[in-house]
């Protein structure tokens, strides 16, 4: 073979190993697997007004919801040591509210503090924990046509909550979640005359929340 045939041959074989190692190079960007979606964050801190998540819980003292427990629920939750829980049969009698049925009240007076963390299904409304609740505020509470809302995690299960100013003035707050769970959503408000003072068992009752495997 010539020098000039052997050059040639040369060249061709260095111009193709060149394209091999480029095409070999370039094989993982064009067959990579798409990035997988980053796992839902967690439920943001807001400190101060108006969520108070700054508010450290209660500790626990009883579980509410469990199957064979004075009230049965479609989720769990925990309520401070002294509450007192009280399942409601049919509609809510004195607390009638319509289409509201009270499954569950739990009374802190035992405690030493006046309020309840009541249990509510709605019934009739469909869609999830945003209709639910907002149904719920716009039918039995005319004062938090201003509510604030926002959609968070209780625990682990899925929730929609409301702060709203009681009486529609002033600087306390009510408040009010609605808890996704297996039978739809059930609706949990925090009735007191002082909510700072029933904060950290209602940020408790959030903590904790689960729902309830059948």
């Amino acid at each position: 073979m010539g020098q000039r045939s052997f050059v040639a041959v040369l060249a061709a074989l260095t111009i193709a190993l060149a394209a091999g190692c480029a095409e070999k190079n370039e094989q993982p960007s064009a067959s990579a697997s798409p990035t997988a979606s980053p796992s839902p964050t967690a439920s943001p801190v807001t400190p101060g007004p108006p969520w108070y998540d700054e508010v450290a819980a209660a500790p626990a003292g009883v579980t509410v919801g469990e199957a064979g427990s004075t009230c049965e629920l479609p989720v769990t939750f925990s309520v401070p040591a002294g509450w007192k829980v009280r399942s409601i049969e049919g509609k809510a009698g004195q607390l009638d509210l319509g289409d509201a049925d009270l499954l569950c009240e739990i009374d802190a007076r035992p405690s030493g503090v006046t309020g309840f963390v009541r249990v509510w299904r709605i019934e009739g409304v469909a869609g999830g924990t945003e209709p639910h609740l907002k149904h719920y505020l716009n039918q039995y509470a005319p004062e938090s046509a201003d509510a604030e809302y926002r959609r968070i995690k209780a625990g682990k299960v899925d929730a929609f909550e409301a702060s709203y100013f009681k009486d529609g003035g002033g600087s306390v707050r009510d408040r009010a979640i609605a808890m996704a769970s297996l039978y739809g959503p059930v609706v949990l408000t925090l009735d007191t005359p002082d909510t700072e003072e029933l904060l950290p068992a209602y940020q408790l009752v959030k903590q904790s929340a689960r729902v309830r495997r059948y």
